[in-house]
């Protein structure tokens, strides 16, 4: 079983190995890199990863909304293979509390689609960039000690087993296919929302970075098209309730691997 990763992007190269080594390390074998209209040098960083297979890189200059269309092609390349293709942005991290790997927790579940909750992440107090990991930067998520406690966690993004029927269903982040889309728990449900659960699967969201990541982040706009807003929510206070250091259990290797490629 493999399992890989489609996402688009824009500008987002100094955060392009750190999203490919952490997810080398969880599992995930090929990564699908829809590139939409970057101004930044974007190959410095893939292209070695594209000599090696492990980054597929598709020159993807269509206007916004650009990312649904950038799914379906994905979609389209797929389509009937065995393999597990998880549907991320750049600032999401997939891995799993409960296995070492992404792929062992797959493994417990129905061969069909799984939306995975996510974990939203505030600015941590930072105020502006610096180069270590994403992962080490920002530890404090708004809210409750409980994720299921803030609404916006129900929200899911989607792993999708290739081998059946796939098709987008008016979301960019729910998918329709043949066996249905259920919860880490295997329970079913429709759309792009269930009840938050996320000791199998989870999805570390880095909604904002530091405030001045989020200022760029924001005029840039997103590859759906809809107007990105400056949130108080996960910019100011809010987002300096709880810490939140689960997903450092990788960061050891994800440093190393980081310091092979300087």
């Amino acid at each position: 079983m493999s399992l890989y990763i489609c996402a688009i992007f824009k500008n987002e190269t100094p955060y392009l190995r750190e999203f490919i080594e952490l997810h080398r390390i969880v599992g995930v074998e090929k990564f699908i890199l829809y590139q939409n209209n970057s101004s930044d040098d974007y190959h410095s960083v893939l292209d070695p990863y594209v000599a090696q297979g492990i980054v597929e890189l598709i020159e993807w200059n269509i206007p916004v909304p650009s990312q649904s269309p950038a799914y379906a092609d994905c979609i389209n390349r797929y389509r009937g293979q065995q393999v597990w293709i998880a549907f991320l942005d750049l600032d999401e991290f997939l891995w799993s509390p409960k296995y070492d790997t992404v792929e062992e927790a797959l493994n417990t579940l129905p061969r069909s689609a799984v939306g995975v909750n996510w974990c939203m992440f505030g600015y941590s107090g930072h105020e502006h960039y610096s180069p270590e990991p994403v992962i080490e930067r920002f530890t404090k998520r708004p809210f409750l000690q409980d994720p299921a406690s803030d609404p916006v966690n129900t929200h899911i993004k989607s792993i999708v087993w290739m081998d059946q029927g796939v098709g987008t269903a008016g979301n960019t982040h729910f998918f329709q296919t043949t066996n249905g889309m259920c919860n880490e728990n295997g329970v079913s449900f429709d759309g792009p929302f269930s009840p938050h659960s996320s000791f199998i699967l989870r999805i570390n969201h880095y909604f904002t970075k530091s405030r001045d990541e989020w200022r760029i982040r924001a005029a840039r706009g997103r590859a759906d098209g809809i107007p990105r807003e400056y949130d108080t929510i996960y910019i100011e206070d809010a987002s300096l309730a709880v810490e939140d250091h689960e997903i450092q259990r990788y960061l050891p290797e994800l440093k190393r691997r980081l310091k092979c490629l300087e």
